[in-house]
Order: structure tokens, then C-alpha cells, then sequence
């Protein structure tokens, strides 16, 4: 079982990505950031936490994209904001398709959502700091990898569930 705490468009608040980081330092095996810190790529936060860059990191070290494997699933991590997330994840299906990757974590929409197309799973944690959409929470999530089995467990700042966002896929 692999467990992946997936935060993004912090916006400068640096205290909760602290927070989560002590948090869960024993409980999750990867920290993503889907973009939009707004913090330098030299901050200590990036020694826990991997990063890619969104449209309000203006800090050119950050890549547009982070690659990994977790439970012998390829991941992509983007921000979101060259792949039109606010219309579709169909921009997203086709960078996912080229990396063979069967989950992806994006952001910028600052709604928390998760879905399956073609087999893919995309994750959006929502916003930790400014969000959006009917829910108006600040969310984070973790997704938990258990053979074929994929749970997404979104909390709130506070560290609550949030049980009518969570769901449970089947990859491949």
C-alpha cells in the first residue's frame, strides 16, 4: 500500500504545508505540490515536498512537470494551467497518454475534484489557501494505492474529512 498527500495553490501560506509535513511525516510515502506556492525552489519545504510550477511561481529553477512511480503506477504531477484544466481534463488525458502514467494530480482550478477517463485517474486536491467553486473549503487529499484499488480522501484545513468528496477508483 502506498499513500500520497497531494496540496496545491498554497499561495504563499507556507505555515500549512509546514503543518501537513509534520503531520503526516509517518503516514504517507509521497508529498506532491501541484503549483502556485509562490515560494523559491530553494525553500526547505521542497526537501519533503515535490513541486512543479504553476502560473504565480515565477522562481524558473521549478519544472512544469514531476514524474514518479508508486506502487508500480506511473504518476504526473502538473499544475494544470497549459492543459486548459478549467474546460476538461482532455489536455491532461494526452501529456498523461504520452507519460504512461495511469494517475495525475494537477491543481489551478482551485477545486477540489477527482475523476476517471480511459482508465486514468486525475486528482485535484482543491486549494489549501483560496478556494473556489460551490464548496468553499481549503482542501488538501490523500490517495491511497492498494493493488487496483485507488482511494481519494480529501480533509479540509482543519484536518477533517471531508467524506462527500471522497471516492474510490480501479486502475490498472
Amino acid at each position: 500500500m502506498v499513500k500520497i498527500l497531494a496540496v496545491s495553490d498554497s499561495h504563499g501560506k507556507k505555515d500549512i504545508l509546514n503543518e501537513l509535513a509534520l503531520r503526516y511525516a509517518n503516514q504517507v510515502d509521497h508529498f506532491v505540490h501541484c503549483g502556485d506556492s509562490e515560494l523559491s525552489s530553494s525553500d526547505l519545504i521542497w526537501g519533503i515536498m515535490s513541486t512543479v510550477m504553476g502560473n504565480c511561481d515565477y522562481d524558473y529553477q521549478m519544472n512544469d512537470e514531476y514524474r514518479f512511480q508508486a506502487a508500480d503506477k506511473n504518476v504526473l504531477v502538473v499544475h494544470g494551467h497549459r492543459h486548459s484544466v478549467r474546460d476538461s481534463v482532455a489536455g491532461l488525458k494526452r501529456e498523461a497518454q504520452q507519460a504512461n502514467a495511469s494517475l495525475v494530480f494537477y491543481g489551478h482550478t482551485h477545486i477540489a475534484k477527482a475523476e476517471q477517463e480511459d482508465g486514468i485517474l486525475f486528482v485535484n486536491p482543491g486549494s489549501i489557501s483560496q478556494p473556489r467553486g460551490t464548496l468553499m473549503e481549503k482542501t488538501y487529499c490523500i490517495v491511497t494505492l492498494d493493488g487496483q484499488s485507488v482511494t481519494v480522501t480529501y480533509y479540509n484545513d482543519r484536518h477533517q474529512e471531508m467524506v462527500d468528496l471522497n471516492k474510490q477508483f480501479q486502475i490498472l
